[in-house]
């Protein structure tokens, strides 16, 4: 069920944004009647507004469309897209929900717009989804210029083959998505100091330490403006992406060609 219709006398309603991005109380598509005509922008399908137990505010289709790109998208799936567009907001980008190319190759949840035109589509996969297909679609964005990263609870497949986030599962499916996991690493080279110093120490004590948990809306900040980026070292076992600032990974990278 999306979080957006299209209106032919509004244009796209976006039911994260008050006013509905459009200076429309919600109120006027909400058991309004006349019934405003409202209709998917996906499928074309009629819609009518609607909310969840707890308020959340989203659109449904009047009958069930079972091509719709939306089909199946559950309440936590929602309040993740819109943990993920608040925090671009907040990190100062323009937000498009749920915007398709226009060539309809590909859907992005969250459409990020930096300052500077640099486009990137933050992508919430709480359900399964196949390896083949989250790389396929990860190639469409890059084809088209778009970066992707990709927000999931899960230990699925393809962590580590696109950027990805490992996130914290809430506690109930009726509470907001707050942390990720396993994220963010740090990068440090020191001098050893140990005294005596034993023969299996190397003169510099070199390692990447890792913070358990990040905020979301910090994450997506220093993500969207280049300050972390995935750390594109191979590891033995599959994961999530780490992410690290370019100076940190340029530190290890420069450490580990300096032993060879």
């Amino acid at each position: 069920m999306p979080l957006t219709a299209s209106s032919a006398d509004y244009g796209t309603l976006d039911a994260t944004l008050e006013g509905l991005g459009c200076d429309l109380p919600w109120e006027e598509v909400y058991r309004a009647r006349p019934r405003p005509g409202l209709a998917c922008s996906a499928c074309g399908f009629p819609m009518h507004a609607k909310t969840s137990p707890r308020g959340a505010r989203f659109f449904a289709h009047d009958r069930r469309s079972a091509h719709c790109p939306s089909l199946g998208e559950s309440e936590p799936h929602r309040m993740l897209k819109r943990a993920l567009a608040a925090a671009a907001r907040a990190a100062g980008h323009h937000v498009s929900m749920e915007a398709t190319a226009a060539h309809g190759g590909w859907r992005a949840d969250v459409l990020a717009a930096g300052p500077q035109g640099r486009f990137t589509a933050l992508e919430a996969q709480v359900s399964s989804a196949s390896l083949d297909d989250v790389l396929k679609r990860t190639r469409r964005y890059q084809a088209d210029g778009v970066a992707v990263v990709w927000f999931t609870p899960s230990r699925a497949r393809w962590l580590g083959h696109v950027p990805s986030v490992l996130l914290q599962r809430p506690a109930r499916p009726d509470l907001s998505w707050q942390h990720t996991l396993e994220t963010v690493s740090q990068f440090s080279a020191d001098p050893c100091e140990c005294d005596p110093r034993p023969f299996w120490h190397d003169e510099v004590h070199a390692a990447w330490t890792h913070r358990a948990s990040w905020p979301i809306p910090e994450f997506v900040d220093h993500a969207l403006h280049g300050r972390l980026v995935p750390v594109q070292e191979p590891t033995p076992y599959p994961g999530p992406h780490r992410w690290a600032t370019p100076q940190d990974i340029r530190a290890a990278y420069d450490h580990r060609s300096s032993q060879f």
